[in-house]
């Protein structure tokens, strides 16, 4: 069987949205698995997002299989993922998408890639097959929006330039994150349409950050962390509460969120923070 192999780069257009979405209908899942989701759904429209599609047509000129990248985080590290039409699996598509993204993140000077796959064998076999090897899993959990009380004496602001050097030392502390990443950090979250970087101050003093972004799927928190020596003294769950306050008020219906699998701690205030498992999402590297 013969495949033609296009490339087109967010935004993308109409058509070729629907074509996708009636793809990931036909492939998705019986248990509760949202491939729109491990696909950048979300940002297929946003004329701000870096990432790029690649789909794979037949003589007919039908959708058998695509793939979607995206640099989330404004880093030039594109995270992927192939869906591909349950009728033409293991005829080497999705080995041909992921050869034409090689080519393509070349082009657009990536230093990097992640390949993402929910937690089952044959996703995993697929990439392995690719030379990727598992790296981490990530859960995406979620809460409804809605009208919260959270703590007075706890305030979230937009970040301001004076931030930028406790910031540095926050992103530092919880993630590992050098200087020049978290000034691409602050570049791109307060740049970017959707994008909100804040910092969280308690008695006038920053205690912790957080970053917000909005789009179709709901209010995502990222970049989240708490300074370590506070930790455990309710500032993260007041924080949570505020996004769940704050989502509720832009009128949107969910608050989401991403968390290490072994992050044992995290996960246990998010859950009393009234977040739930929606899936988990394995990430592989070359």
């Amino acid at each position: 069987m013969d495949i033609f192999l296009m490339k087109a780069s967010y935004p993308l257009d109409e058509l070729t949205i629907q074509e996708l979405n009636v793809l990931i209908q036909s492939a998705s899942p019986s248990r509760n698995q949202d491939i729109a989701l491990l696909m950048n759904a979300d940002s297929w429209k946003n004329y701000e997002s870096q990432g790029l599609v690649i789909l794979a047509y037949n003589e007919q000129d039908q959708l058998l299989g695509a793939l979607s990248a995206a640099d989330l985080f404004g880093l030039h590290t594109y995270e992927w993922s192939v869906v591909v039409h349950p009728d033409y699996r293991r005829q080497g598509i999705g080995t041909a998408l992921v050869q034409e993204l090689t080519n393509a993140l070349i082009e657009r000077g990536a230093t990097g890639d992640m390949g993402l796959s929910f937690n089952d064998v044959v996703g995993h076999q697929f990439l392995h097959q690719l030379g990727y090897e598992y790296n981490s899993s990530e859960a995406t959990l979620q809460a409804v929006a809605e009208p919260c009380k959270f703590s007075k004496d706890i305030i979230v602001r937009p970040f301001a330039e004076q931030d930028r050097g406790i910031l540095g030392e926050l992103m530092n502390e919880g993630f590992g994150d050098m200087s020049e990443e978290t000034a691409e950090l602050i570049t791109f979250n307060t740049t970017t349409t959707g994008r909100m970087l804040n910092m969280v101050e308690l008695d006038q003093q920053v205690v912790a950050t957080v970053s917000i972004v909005e789009n179709e799927a709901g209010v995502w928190v990222t970049a989240f962390t708490v300074q370590q020596s506070l930790r455990g003294q309710g500032i993260g769950s007041a924080v949570l509460q505020w996004a769940k306050d704050y989502a509720y008020k832009k009128q949107q219906q969910k608050v989401l969120l991403d968390v290490e699998i072994d992050n044992t701690n995290a996960l246990s205030v998010y859950q009393k923070a009234g977040f739930t498992p929606l899936q988990q999402i394995d990430y592989f590297i070359k």
